[in-house]
């Protein structure tokens, strides 16, 4: 087995809190209650955009690395720290099956799971209101069972998601285009990537009004599934101070200094994304060093999945029964209560994603 890039690891725990920071922020400011604006927001990106960017590429570089382009036969080109781990004694039908059958299973477990509560909600609306599709559309219940249900509804479509937000289904939209995109990559990478920029930023064009689905747009999402695997193929480039340092004041820049203009919808925080990535990914070895960060960092690590389909509506269920509990002891919320409060969700969201690990690899383990 290849040995695991605990620097990635940092990464992936990174975008995992970050991503938390986020929705903590929104959700609560949304409220009306007090936060400190800490890893929330930014005058030019949000750190939402930070996480999802950061987890999209290590998505698409690990898979680079670990499958190549799948069904290459040994007359494929070998690249440097890139391996293919489908068989090469089967057809390449086989190994795009066996790649699809792997992804769904380390995808849709997890998610089905945390899914179970819409049949829950369906039975109570059928007591209490007569009607099982409380949303009227029983149609869409596809799109959960395929986990498109957050993807779709950020283009207006009525689904019943509920955890997952809108990542699940463009995770499941980038595997699927896996194959094409490694080997036009493979074949062409400077074109391919030039394609992808042009097509990502001709986006730019849309109306003022759309700008907020920037991010989850096919053209966005393909552009930096592809640049992870660029990244992953220049590792060692990134190990050279000199590019630490100039992606380090980069990623400054993009925090303190407001740049005005539409292109800090989306681009800036993208570019502010991979300087963090460039920085971080010199700097992590010595924070690797530590033993007391090292472990909980690579335990951590392998829960970032299910972290992200369980953060959003941990953040929301939690918050309601601060609200309730704060009511009833006639508390005020402050911003270092808030922050203390923060505290107590991370670690709850931690824990039920340990846990809806631990039951979905059992689960998969017993097929």
């Amino acid at each position: 087995m290849e040995k695991r890039i605990q620097e990635l690891d940092v990464l992936r725990v990174l975008a995992m809190f970050f991503v938390i920071t986020y929705h903590f922020g929104c959700e609560y400011a949304a409220a009306g209650l007090p936060f400190i604006n800490l890893f929330c927001t930014t005058s030019n990106y949000d750190f939402g955009n930070i996480a999802v960017t950061i987890f999209i590429a290590l998505s698409g570089g690990l898979l680079y690395k670990r499958y190549g382009v799948i069904g290459c036969d040994e007359r494929c080109p070998t690249q440097p720290g890139i391996t293919n781990d489908a068989p090469k004694n089967t057809n390449k039908f086989e190994q795009i099956k066996t790649f699809y059958v792997k992804r769904a299973k380390a995808i849709y477990p997890p998610f089905w799971i945390l899914s179970l509560y819409i049949p829950l909600s369906m039975i109570r609306h059928l007591v209490t209101d007569g009607n099982a599709f409380f949303l009227g559309n029983p149609v869409s219940l596809l799109l959960t069972v395929i986990g498109f249900d957050g993807y779709v509804k950020l283009f207006g479509i009525s689904t019943y998601a509920f955890c997952g937000d809108w990542f699940v289904g463009a995770i499941v939209l980038l595997y699927l285009l896996y194959p094409l995109l490694a080997k036009c990559y493979r074949n062409f990478p400077v074109v391919t990537l030039i394609v992808l920029a042009g097509l990502y930023a001709s986006q730019f064009l849309l109306p003022a009004e759309h700008g907020g689905i920037l991010s989850a747009l096919p053209a966005t999402l393909m552009f930096k599934f592809v640049i992870g695997f660029a990244l992953i193929e220049n590792l060692e480039r990134l190990k050279d101070w000199r590019v630490a340092a100039v992606a380090g004041v980069t990623f400054v820049a993009l925090t303190f200094v407001d740049i005005p203009g539409r292109l800090n919808t989306d681009a800036l925080g993208t570019f502010a994304s991979f300087a963090l990535f460039a920085a971080l990914f010199y700097l992590a070895p010595q924070l690797l060093r530590f033993k007391v960060a090292s472990v909980p960092i690579r335990k951590l690590a392998t829960l970032s999945y299910c972290v992200f389909l369980v953060q959003h509506v941990g953040i929301v269920w939690v918050q309601g029964a601060f609200v309730k509990i704060f009511e009833k002891m006639h508390w005020n919320f402050t911003q270092w209560n808030v922050l203390a409060l923060f505290a107590c969700t991370l670690v709850i969201i931690v824990l039920v994603a340990w846990i809806l690990k631990l039951v979905s690899d059992k689960l998969v383990q017993k097929r």
